[in-house]
């Protein structure tokens, strides 16, 4: 598996606090049969604007750590950027990281964004050159429930991605039926963990492989990442 939207990164975001915290992550990512992580701190103007080359430091620090418990194991980075007006500038100007430095760009708004600017995000992103993938798209008040409104979003250029914990919920949880019929409807293209920690936000993929499994094939989302860290479209 691939966990391709984690916050193990240390020091950095409401993530990982510290360096053995973040490869004890990495231990359990391990543990439930990951063998890739992307690390996607958040970057933007609600949480700071990490600069490139002290990412870039502490994410080598952690890989030379990582590989020599974990050889088989393989890190990549990226940012998970929150919008704003000047989003596209930044990715331009290499402050924001895109994933693995292919055009993929793991884009996150407000909780109570409006369709109409997620979909205006997508639109710019995709004429700047970039492959957009919205994250956890079932936290958006605006997009919950709304299956045509993702299928546009899809069509305009968009990649979706759901987290894990959004499939464990109860008949009751608003976000486990939408992320379910979503899954059974094929309008899903990521599914990560988007761990913080390992008491509240842990990493989770093995938890919930076995029911996202019985609405879709799970494997799909691992060949989805592989094409993504690659560059190639889906």
């Amino acid at each position: 598996m691939i966990d391709m939207h984690t916050h193990i990164l240390y020091g950095i975001d409401d993530g990982a606090g510290d360096f053995m915290l973040a490869l004890d992550m990495l231990g359990e990512e391990w543990k439930q049969g990951v063998r890739g992580v992307v690390m996607t701190p958040h970057y933007g103007p609600k949480f700071q604007c990490p600069l490139k080359e002290f990412l870039e430091e502490r994410f080598q620090k952690l890989c030379d750590k990582a590989y020599g418990k974990y050889p088989d194991m393989r890190l990549y980075l990226g940012n998970e950027a929150y919008y704003h007006e000047n989003l596209i500038s930044d990715l331009q100007e290499g402050r924001v990281l895109t994933m693995n430095h292919t055009q993929y760009v793991l884009v996150e708004f407000s909780f109570g964004e409006s369709y109409s600017t997620i979909k205006y995000a997508v639109e710019e992103l995709v004429y700047a050159g970039y492959i957009p993938i919205i994250a956890h798209i079932e936290r958006y008040r605006s997009m919950l429930g709304k299956y045509d409104e993702v299928q546009e979003l899809i069509d305009t250029g968009a990649y979706i991605q759901v987290n894990v914990e959004s499939f464990l919920g109860g008949i009751f949880s608003k976000r486990t039926v939408f992320v379910k019929k979503l899954a059974k409807m094929n309008l899903i293209d990521f599914v990560a963990s988007d761990c913080h920690d390992l008491i509240d936000r842990r990493p989770n993929l093995q938890s919930g492989k076995k029911i996202i499994e019985k609405q879709t094939d799970f494997s799909k989302f691992t060949e989805n990442a592989e094409k993504m860290l690659r560059g190639d479209y889906i």
